[in-house]
C-alpha cells in the first residue's frame, strides 16, 4: 500500500499504481488525521495556561483537517472539469498517502527537536522547509499526471491549491473559532514582539 507512494516521493512510478480502494483511502485519511494529532502542542511543550493551550490544539487540528478537505474539493473539481473524473479515487489515494508521510517526517521532527532543540535548532527549520518543497514538488508529479499537464504546471497546481485550501480554511476558521485564532495572532504579536530588536 505505501510502497507506489514512496515511489511518487522519489518522483517515480504513477499514481496509477497507487491502490484507490475506500479501504485504502479511508485508512491514509484516519492515519494522517491521528498524525495531525500527534504534532498538536501540548502543556509540557508550551509555557502557556491550559486554556491556551486548548485552543491552539483545537485550532491546529481543525485547520489542517478542514485545508484537506477543501483540497480534496479542488482536486475533484480540477478532474471533472477536464473529464478525468475517472482518476479522483488514485488521485486522491496519492495525495493522501504523500500528506501522510509528510505529517509524520513533521511528527518525528517534532520528537527529535525535544531532544535536539538547543543543538541543531537552527536546522530543523531548515529541514521542515526542504521537507515542504519536497512535498510541493512531489504532489506536482502527482498533477502532472493526474491533470494531464507538464511537470512545472503540476507544482504550480499543488502549490495553488494548497495556499487556496489554507486560506479558506483559515477564513472559515475565524468566522466559527473568532476567540481562538484571536489568541493564536496575540501569541503570534508576543513572539515577533520578543524577536525583534529593540
Amino acid at each position: 500500500m505505501f510502497l507506489p507512494i514512496f515511489r511518487l516521493l522519489l518522483f517515480r512510478g504513477s499514481p496509477v499504481d497507487v491502490n484507490g480502494t475506500f479501504p485504502t483511502i479511508a485508512t491514509f485519511a484516519i492515519l494522517l488525521v491521528a498524525c495531525v494529532w500527534l504534532t498538536l502542542p501540548s502543556e509540557g511543550t508550551l509555557n502557556l495556561s491550559p486554556e491556551v493551550i486548548s485552543d491552539l490544539r483545537k485550532l491546529y487540528l481543525v485547520i489542517p483537517i478542514m485545508s484537506y478537505a477543501f483540497a480534496a474539493l479542488m482536486i475533484f473539481t480540477v478532474l471533472n472539469v477536464r473529464r478525468f473524473n475517472d482518476r479522483f479515487p488514485k488521485t486522491i489515494s496519492a495525495c493522501l498517502g504523500l500528506m501522510l508521510l509528510f505529517q509524520a517526517g513533521v511528527f518525528l521532527l517534532s520528537i527529535l527537536s525535544v531532544f535536539l532543540r538547543s543543538i541543531f535548532g537552527f536546522i530543523f527549520g531548515a529541514i521542515e522547509l526542504g521537507m515542504f518543497f519536497w512535498f510541493v514538488g512531489a504532489g506536482g508529479y502527482v498533477f502532472q499526471q493526474a491533470f494531464n499537464l507538464k511537470l512545472y504546471q503540476g507544482i504550480l497546481a499543488a502549490f495553488a491549491i494548497l495556499l487556496i485550501s489554507t486560506v479558506i480554511a483559515w477564513i472559515i476558521a475565524g468566522l466559527v473559532f473568532p476567540e481562538e485564532v484571536k489568541t493564536l495572532d496575540l501569541i503570534r504579536r508576543q513572539l515577533l514582539d520578543n524577536l525583534s530588536p529593540e
